[in-house]
């Protein structure tokens, strides 16, 4: 079998065994057999359990040698004691490969690695792959495969996969991101990496045609020269997005008890990253954020930002935001400048950059707004364009005045304009609102259209920098 192939059972499995199935809440058999019966999964499923009969209305069965064929993929979660006996069990009934959810090996105690290195050595004498231990599993959307412990209510099918070393934070993302309509189409754990690694399933990833970006979580690289290669060989085409954790002492610290892993330096792996062309996300936070804007986004092709805001002093505080990444927030041309006056632009209002649209007192001009986003893209002078401030604190109740409802149904057409600038004009035009979409009707309705409406000055800086810094990258080779 291909290696491929071997990788390829993780995430599109024709049949499932979990080992340790249970209908016990809270516990990882019951986690992960929800996850998979919460998709129309078209493969077979065979929970193993020797002291029932039947588990969420499947049969189960007593071993792994009872199941009535050789099931391509085995989810351990049972205890660390029994691991290495159901891996033989596995090899000699013809597993392909086994995701072992069971942690207590080398982020847990001294002998751990020597443990690990004895299953690997195990499992590759039947031929079989390992992922783990100490994981959370994997899913595939595309497959309708779930064999995660990520709740099916916080999954959203698209074309981003994620490869983590660490499991709960990243669905603490997927979860808060779900809400704003954010998430990715595969995941897959790492943990310990005793066998399968990052790189191997950034390697395997990467052609995948329902993949247009990869996001990734990095404790640790065992071989930093090929992920390196890897990397730089599928961002000539589509981005990969890296955290990479474990900067401070501290935190490497804590990484060697999180999942094993030697941190190394940081210094080291910054440099090798941004040879590769890698995207740095600067946060955990931003990890799917900036995933998300390098797929929905058109190409950054310069440093020049151009920002229209309701309240000057925004304005003020993102230029700077912008110009600490090392973007440009350049005056407009005179030229422009009249174009905007003569749109309808009061001289109390500054259209010099950033452009007050709040001093104007236009607010329920919306040819006006979204002709002043027009012109500047016409001009060519903006490389980038954000509108910040629109919408209004608070939700509406069924007893808000009619006047009330029309404005913020004006704010909602105006951003729903900017939007459709990007696509004319094939130039990022980012949203910025400080309030999320439980502090603002206007933000609510939005985000439930699919619009994106960042809440933070320095993430919209740090999303823009870094589309302009991969497509000056790929401009380059």
């Amino acid at each position: 079998m291909s290696s491929n192939e071997q990788l390829n059972v993780f995430l599109s499995p024709k049949s499932v065994a979990v080992i340790g199935a249970t209908e016990r809440p809270g516990s990882w058999g019951s986690f992960i057999m929800q996850g998979l019966l919460s998709k129309p999964y078209p493969g077979r499923i065979y929970p193993v359990n020797h002291q029932t009969e039947t588990i969420f209305g499947l049969r189960a069965y007593k071993s792994v040698e009872k199941i009535p064929e050789s099931p391509e993929l085995a989810i351990f979660t049972i205890p660390e004691v029994r691991v290495e006996e159901t891996i033989r069990e596995c090899g000699e009934k013809g597993v392909l490969g086994i995701t072992i959810i069971t942690a207590g090996f080398g982020e847990a105690v001294a002998e751990g690695k020597q443990r690990e290195a004895s299953l690997v050595r195990l499992a590759r004498s039947y031929g079989m792959r390992l992922l783990g231990p100490n994981v959370s599993g994997t899913f595939n959307l595309h497959a309708e495969f779930n064999g995660s412990a990520s709740p099916e209510r916080h999954l959203r099918k698209n074309l981003i996969a994620a490869v983590c070393q660490g499991g709960f934070a990243f669905y603490d993302l997927l979860a808060h991101g779900y809400y704003r309509h954010m998430g990715v189409g595969m995941f897959v754990h790492t943990g310990n990496e005793a066998d399968l690694t990052t790189t191997d399933f950034l390697e395997h990833i990467g052609p995948d045609p329902n993949v247009k970006a990869v996001i990734m979580y990095i404790e640790a690289l065992k071989d930093g020269k090929r992920f390196a290669i890897a990397a730089g060989q599928i961002s000539k085409t589509k981005p990969v997005v890296v955290y990479k954790a474990g900067k401070t002492p501290d935190a490497a610290r804590a990484a060697r008890s999180h999942t094993g892993a030697l941190a190394g330096s940081y210094g080291l792996y910054d440099g090798a990253l941004n040879q590769a062309d890698v995207v740095s996300s600067p946060t955990m936070e931003l990890l799917l954020p900036l995933g998300h804007a390098m797929v929905e986004r058109p190409p950054m092709r310069g440093n020049r930002v151009v920002i229209l805001t309701m309240g000057g002093s925004w304005g003020v505080s993102l230029a700077d935001a912008l110009g600490v990444e090392g973007l440009r927030v350049p005056e407009l041309s005179s030229g422009l400048q009249s174009k905007l006056r003569e749109l309808g632009m009061p001289i109390r209002a500054s259209v010099k950059n950033p452009v007050d649209i709040g001093a104007s007192g236009l607010f329920f001009d919306k040819q006006l707004l979204i002709g002043l986003g027009r012109e500047i893209l016409v001009s060519g002078e903006a490389d980038a364009l954000i509108l910040h401030g629109m919408g209004r604190p608070g939700m509406l109740d069924k007893n808000a005045p009619e006047r009330l409802r029309i404005f913020l149904e004006i704010n909602k057409e105006i951003v729903r304009g900017y939007t459709e600038l990007e696509k004319d004009f094939g130039v990022p035009v980012l949203i910025g609102s400080i309030y999320g979409p439980s502090e603002s009707q206007v933000t609510c309705d939005l985000n439930e259209e699919g619009i994106r409406i960042y809440d933070r000055l320095d993430e919209i800086a740090q999303i823009l920098s870094r589309m302009h810094r991969y497509y000056s990258c790929r401009r380059s080779q």
